[in-house]
């Protein structure tokens, strides 16, 4: 694709003129490119990716996902890292749902970054769960909840699992499309799983606060429990950066 006359490839990108009006941007934007584009070039970074090649684990692909990832003799080419479990990648795409959004990309096409708006921002402000608050979102509240509408809808499964805690989903419509705040957060089950335990969590401090606190309005009620809840979140993004 090109811009300008050139291609991307050969494009040095600048900085971003937009950090601050909420664009998406590149992170060293004045890093020049590893190396000219060219066959030979292109032709390392194809022998990089296949089969065999230096990113293939060579894992064991007849067995399952899940013996691939608990059963360690199968894991002595691809071992997993002692301090990172494989919960870490579905926390890390909730964190990225919480800080970038956008719409109108589209993987088959081409997008220059330093245009694309960003619908998120990355305070760790938990928006995707949120939304725009009971007021603007009032579909993400319980508006028979007693109190106002502040807090989430949950949905209750009717079943209790092995550890005989009865099990919750999403709310959802009539088409099972999950009513949230970001619909990527309903992308798998563990992503979906994790939102749930947000809103849970949420409705938790309401019920703790209206008990502590039976004078204080729904709206203040909201606005301290939401606060609680994005200082827990942003305490387990810390710890993760501080003890990876």
């Amino acid at each position: 694709m090109s811009h300008h006359g050139a291609l991307y490839a050969n494009i040095i990108p600048y900085s971003s003129r937009y950090m601050d009006k909420g664009k998406f941007g590149r992170i060293f934007g004045n890093l020049p490119p590893f190396a000219t584009r060219s066959t030979k070039v292109e032709n390392a970074l194809k022998d990089m990716g296949k089969k065999g090649g230096m990113m293939d684990a060579e894992d064991d692909l007849t067995q399952s996902p899940a013996d691939l990832i608990t059963k360690l003799d199968l894991q002595t080419d691809n071992p997993n890292h002692p301090l990172m479990t494989a919960g870490m990648t579905f926390l890390g795409q909730f964190i990225d749902h919480d800080m970038t959004f956008d719409p109108t990309s589209s993987l088959e096409r081409q997008a220059d970054p330093e245009f694309v708006e960003n619908f998120r921002t990355p305070s760790l402000s938990l928006d995707n769960v949120y939304g725009s608050g009971p007021g603007a979102s009032p579909h993400l509240y319980n508006q028979e909840d007693g109190f106002g509408g502040i807090t989430f809808l949950i949905e209750p499964l009717g079943v209790t699992g092995k550890d005989g805690i009865a099990k919750f989903d999403l709310p959802r419509n009539s088409q099972n499309t999950a009513l949230i705040g970001d619909p990527r957060n309903d992308e798998n089950l563990i992503v979906s799983q994790l939102h749930l335990l947000f809103l849970q969590f949420h409705n938790k401090i309401v019920a703790h606060l209206r008990t502590k606190f039976p004078t204080k309005s729904p709206s203040v009620i909201f606005n301290e429990a939401q606060e609680m809840v994005r200082w827990h979140y942003q305490w387990v993004y810390l710890v993760l950066l501080v003890y990876p």
